[in-house]
Parts: structure tokens; sequence; C-alpha cells
């Protein structure tokens, strides 16, 4: 089974329908009253992110509707509110959040008395001192293992759909420049990439019309030697396969600062030499870019130095429900004793649940050959599960530091941390793989990971749990264990019972 979340409606009451046999026509009169009253009131509780949602409702009332704000297919670091939303959270007697660092646009109700944080400013951070030698509590429960793959994920990543990876302002005076795209390793990291150009200092102030261009089917075909200028039109740029580089000649008639939006990183296809230069053969660098630094587009991982992702622990996961339990039973009268009680009992189902599925993905990670517990992955996401598990986490972008670190000159170091590392595969976390994991992965020649893992929140289908189980049973198998994914979807069985 699995938890419905539908965005912007709440979850519906359970009525105790008591069905008399000389009153069904009152009684049917008396529930139509009732559906209507529900209906006819705002939402009380409004979850925000759909982890949040998940939790809450397996804390709170089964009959205590609650609204779940953002839909799953949306990512939450990026999400612009639409009015409906707006009011939604204007109506709510009540909103759960994990936070700004994870959701930048709750900034405008955060400071709301109603709003609760339960995200990684609201909780002490676990340090782990009950999970000493997590290798020793390897237990024979693999025996059942079934093969992860038969249930295999075609999740859809708002990641993957940006219109754009990467956006540079350049201050040119008029004149002729050199844009190339070079082959890296006999190929071209794409036979062809879409480009916008415009007459602009502000990424930020053009990024829509940017997006609207190029996802317009309205687009400018260009091909080797052609010449590009600043227009409200996205161009095709073609590449010749016959060449070990393609070069378009951008054409400046106006001093003053240009806009680049280019569908892949430009870095991606450099070999030898810069891809953007003058026509002295000297480097142009921008003085403002996305990502800046070599991060990723939006920044969706830049979060202040606070990692919001610490659900992949847990026992953080028991703080945040009892950070929600606590705050549900503030809106509780004194004298509703039941009420209380069943919310206590709630919390505990959920506590006694994590606390299960902390024992279980212990058990899996101690069947990883010891030398090879290693999660190497695009972002800083997986920090909270390695330092709960046992595993050594590895960041490319933090690792590759900056922009000019993606070239071929510093690639070297790359091979060279993951093979001191005995790095098995590397983790995509969407699907298909970004062009960046797509060009290490040939480059260092360390194969992808089959399966993606769910770094942002929950999968389009299933709960807390279940998104846990696969990203354990997905990192596990890739790295030569065994993982019991039947016992992990028992554990996902129970807390469906909490939620349906």
């Amino acid at each position: 089974m699995s938890l419905p979340l539908v965005r912007l409606f709440p979850r519906k009451p359970l009525i105790n329908r008591v069905i008399l046999s000389n009153s069904l026509l009152a009684g049917a009169v008396f529930l139509t009253g009732i559906s209507q009253s529900v209906q006819a009131q705002p939402s009380s509780i409004v979850a925000v992110e759909p982890l949040t949602c998940d939790l809450v409702s397996a804390i709170s009332l089964p009959s205590s509707p609650v609204t779940c704000l953002i839909d799953r297919s949306r990512d939450v670091h990026d999400v612009k509110f639409s009015p409906r939303q707006a009011q939604a959270l204007n109506n709510a007697s009540q909103i759960f959040t994990l936070g700004t660092e994870m959701t930048p646009a709750m900034k405008k109700w955060l400071n709301n008395p109603i709003t609760v944080v339960v995200g990684v400013s609201a909780i002490e951070i676990d340090d782990h001192d009950d999970h000493d030698d997590h290798s020793a509590s390897n237990h024979d429960d693999h025996d059942d293992h079934d093969d992860h793959s038969a249930a295999k994920q075609d999740e859809h990543d708002d990641h993957g759909a940006e219109a754009f990876e990467w956006a540079g302002v350049f201050e040119l005076l008029p004149g002729t420049y050199k844009w190339s795209f070079a082959k890296v390793d006999g190929d071209y990291a794409d036979p062809a990439m879409k480009m916008v150009i415009l007459k602009s200092g502000d990424i930020e102030a053009s990024e829509e019309l940017a997006e609207e261009l190029l996802e317009s089917k309205n687009s400018e075909v260009k091909r080797n030697n052609d010449k590009l200028v600043a227009q409200e039109k996205a161009y095709v740029l073609t590449f010749n396969e016959r060449k070990d580089s393609t070069t378009f000649k951008v054409e400046i008639k106006k001093a003053g600062k240009y806009a680049f939006f280019t569908e892949h990183m430009p870095f991606e296809f450099e070999a030898d030499e810069h891809f953007f230069k003058d026509v002295s053969g000297d480097d142009i660098e921008p003085i403002a870019q996305v990502p800046d630094e070599g991060g990723d587009h939006h920044h969706h991982h830049d979060h202040g130095g606070l990692d919001p992702h610490i659900w992949h622990d847990p026992h953080n996961i028991i703080k945040m429900g009892n950070v929600i339990s606590k705050n549900l039973n503030k809106k509780v009268s004194f004298f509703d004793r039941e009420t209380k009680k069943v919310i206590k009992e709630r919390t505990q189902s959920v506590n006694s649940i994590l606390e299960d599925l902390d024992q279980w993905t212990q058990r899996q990670v101690a069947t990883i050959p010891s030398n090879q517990r290693t999660i190497v992955s695009k972002h800083k996401a997986m920090e909270y599960y390695g330092d709960a598990f046992g595993l050594k986490t590895i960041s490319l972008l933090d690792f590759l530091g900056h922009s000019s670190s993606l070239r071929p000159q510093t690639i070297s170091k790359v091979i060279t941390e993951l093979r001191e590392e005995n790095v098995q595969v590397i983790f995509a976390e969407q699907k298909p793989p970004s062009k960046l994991l797509n060009n290490l992965s040939r480059q260092t020649s360390t194969p992808i990971a089959k399966q993606q893992i769910f770094v942002d929140g929950l999968m389009l289908t299933g709960n807390t749990i279940s998104v846990s189980v696969h990203n354990t049973c997905t990192i596990v198998d890739s790295l030569g264990g065994s993982c019991n994914k039947k016992a992990g979807n028992q554990l996902s069985y129970r807390w469906d019972l909490l939620t349906n």
C-alpha cells in the first residue's frame, strides 16, 4: 500500500458509521451533513513538503485533515507558490515545514506563529554515539534477499528537466569572439546543445525568458563556423562529428553585458583550451555565473552551511516526529485526554518503526565489504546517512571545488581520488544521470549505479520508509553487499497502516 499525497486536498476523515435498521434515511442525512461541514472548512493543518506531509499524516489523528502543499514531482528547492497554495498557507491553523534551508519559498511564512519548522534548524543533530561498530552488526537476515531490480523505479526527477545547466554574464566590447566545443576522449559530451544569448547583466532577471526560449520549439539551427548574435530566440548548436572541435562566431555589435544560457555545462566540452576566446586568442571569463564555483543550477544544495537532508538518518526523523507530536498536542484541549493519548500512541508507533528501520539498515550495510563502503554522488546530501551507518561519502561537486576543476587537466585528481577510495560506482540522483556524471563516469571508468538514489524527499509512490529502503538496497547491492528488501518492505507496510 502507498500513501496518496494529493496536493491541496485534505486527507479524508474517517467516520464511524452506525447503521440503524430503522433509521437509514436519517443516518444518510446525518453523514451528508458532516461531509459538507468538513469540506466547507479550510484545512487546519498544512504540511509543506511531501516528506513532511507523510510524517505529519502518520502522527496526527486519522480524522484530522492534512493538506499536502507541494506535489511529489516538484523540486522543493525552486518551487514558487501559486495563489492557491499561498491561500492554503494563509488559511491554515498550523503549518509544518522542513524550513527555508530546504524550501526557500517558505521565507514569507517562517515567522508566522502557526508555522512549525521540523527540519535541520529545529532539532539537535544525532552524534551517533549509539551507532558504534556498525560493521559488527552483521546479522544473517539477508538469506531472504530478493532482486531489487525487479522493483526498479521509473521516477521522474525535476532536476533533469531544467532548461539550462549553466548561465554566465560576460562584459564584452564590440567585435567577434569564438565559442568552441571540443571532443573529450574522442566524443562530444552531446551531439548538440541549445544556447540563448541575451543583452543582460542579470542572470536571475533574464532566467524566465531564457527558459521560455530554450523550451520553445522555434529554435535556430547553427553549425560549425556559423555566427551567433544576442536575440530573443534559442540556438541549436550542432557539432561536427568529423572534427575534433566545432567553433561558432559570437558577434557583438554594442559594448555591454551579455548573458549566455547553455543547456549543458560548457566545461564538459573543453579539451585543450578555454571555451570562450576573443579575436586575439585570449580567454574570456564570466563576471558572474550560475552555478557559481561549480555548483548546480539555482544552487540546489547550497544551504548556507546547514545540510537539510537530515531524514537519511532514522534517528533524526524520530526527532522531527517528536517536534510534530509536541506541536499537535498544543492544539488539543487540556481536558481532551483521549486525543492526546491517540497522538502519543501514534508517535510511539512511528518511533518504533524508525528504530527498526535503523537496525535493518545497519544489518544491510554490514554485508558490504569493508573496503568498499564509499558513496560517491554529485551533491553533498548523504552525509547523515554515511555518518549514521559507517560509510564514507564523497560529493563530486565539493571535491571538484570549482568550475575549472571540470577541465581535462584536473580530471586526474578525480581519477586518483576514486581509485584510492576503491570506489565501485557513482550514484546518480536523477534519471537519466546528469551530463556531468556521465562525463566523469566515462573519464574515470567508474560505472553509474543502475538505479538512482532519492536525496531530496519521497519518490513518486511510497512513503518515508520505502524511499529509505530503496536507497539502502540500491547502495548496498551496488557496493557488493546483499540487501534484504523483503524485510524492509514489511517496515514500509507497517507505516502504511498508520497513514491509510
